[in-house]
């Protein structure tokens, strides 16, 4: 049986740390610098801690062979993936590493859904967090998928993008609320058995909040309070948005919308039209959004996704794992975060900045 309890080490003090700390990758940082972030935190936890991952795709084999190496000094360690990414094999691997015999056994944990109805395709997990006990429980969330690996396949990357060079964000969290919040999550998604309705569960439909800080769960009965921040902007108001994936009509309409209220709508997105199409740029330039593809001259991606929303006297970030695709806002796992943090804000903010450096030679071709 699966028992959702908390975790002894939650009831630390709350650490002397700055409660947050984002990490960035890109073509600008150091390669695979996410993911060696990850094994380093995977050896930071001694033997008795633990360690519980969600994440969409994994591929590296190193950092398989650290969690092994993890639970083989006495961590409990916790894997919950996806079965069935949109490339099928790519987790294959990693797979048969973990659910080898003398490996995580019970422990590993890989879901696949069934397709809900006929509007929509079948639901994915798709959310990326990473839990660890020690040297004080942290939780990070974010874009990055530990979806590189050595030798490197070129047909996989060519497919899914080379997120170990491309543009990603972790936000390590140490605040012990937001921590016990998410490590909650984190359990249920290990724990529970899944499927569509899942979106009418009230644990689905909380919001976990510290402070100014908020943690939405998806697939969610009502997507109100994420509706919200895309209505009701004063004019003038200004909003940038950075995102892989932007497909969903709904979305480009309510954006659209806040233009004709006098709003100042930028998007930034990933240069495919598999992820963006293109009426989706179509629209948006004809009707007034200032839309930039970025694009790299070897490909790498672009895969952040977050908000940043100026309006009168208050500044908002919105990140995490959500693309806004109709998959990701209907039916996927997918973690949201809300956060009204001046500091947060002008990291992320100071990273637009970037990212649009990059992407305007590009733009000013086109």
């Amino acid at each position: 049986m699966c028992i959702l309890s908390i975790s002894p080490e939650h009831l630390h003090d709350q650490s002397s740390e700055v409660p947050f700390q984002a990490f960035w990758g890109g073509p600008d940082r150091p390669q695979r610098c996410l993911r060696d972030l990850l094994e380093a935190r995977i050896n930071g936890v001694p033997s008795g801690g633990e360690i519980l991952w969600i994440t969409y795709y994994f591929r590296d084999e190193g950092l398989a062979q650290a969690l092994l190496k993890a639970s083989q000094r006495g961590v409990k360690v916790r894997v919950v993936m996806e079965g069935s990414p949109r490339t099928e094999t790519a987790n294959s691997r990693v797979i048969e590493l973990l659910a080898a015999e003398g490996a995580l056994g019970e422990n590993l944990r890989v879901i696949s859904h069934s397709r809900i109805d006929k509007r929509f395709k079948s639901s994915r997990l798709h959310e990326k967090l990473y839990y660890f006990s020690h040297p004080v429980p942290r939780v990070l969330v974010g874009t990055f998928n530990p979806s590189g690996n050595l030798p490197e396949d070129p047909e996989i990357i060519s497919e899914i993008g080379d997120q170990d060079r491309g543009h990603n964000v972790l936000v390590e969290f140490l605040d012990q609320a937001l921590v016990r919040g998410l490590y909650a999550h984190a359990q249920r998604l290990f724990c529970s058995t899944h499927g569509p309705w899942e979106r009418f569960l009230p644990q689905n439909n909380r919001v976990i909040s510290s402070g100014k800080i908020q943690a939405l769960f998806f697939p969610r009965l009502r997507r109100t309070l994420f509706y919200n921040l895309l209505s009701g902007l004063d004019a003038d108001s200004r909003l940038r948005m950075a995102v892989s994936h932007l497909s969903d009509p709904d979305i480009c309409k309510r954006l659209i919308d806040l233009v004709r209220q006098g709003v100042h709508v930028e998007i930034l997105t990933h240069d495919t039209e598999r992820r963006v199409p293109s009426w989706v740029e179509e629209e948006m330039l004809r009707k007034g959004v200032i839309f930039n593809r970025y694009v790299h001259p070897e490909g790498l991606p672009m895969h952040n996704k977050f908000i940043l929303i100026d309006a009168l006297e208050r500044q908002l970030l919105v990140f995490g794992s959500m693309n806004l695709s109709i998959r990701s806002l209907n039916v996927n796992h997918e973690l949201l975060i809300i956060a009204e943090d001046s500091t947060l804000y002008h990291a992320f903010q100071h990273r637009w900045g970037e990212m649009l450096k990059e992407s305007s030679p590009a733009t000013e071709d086109n």
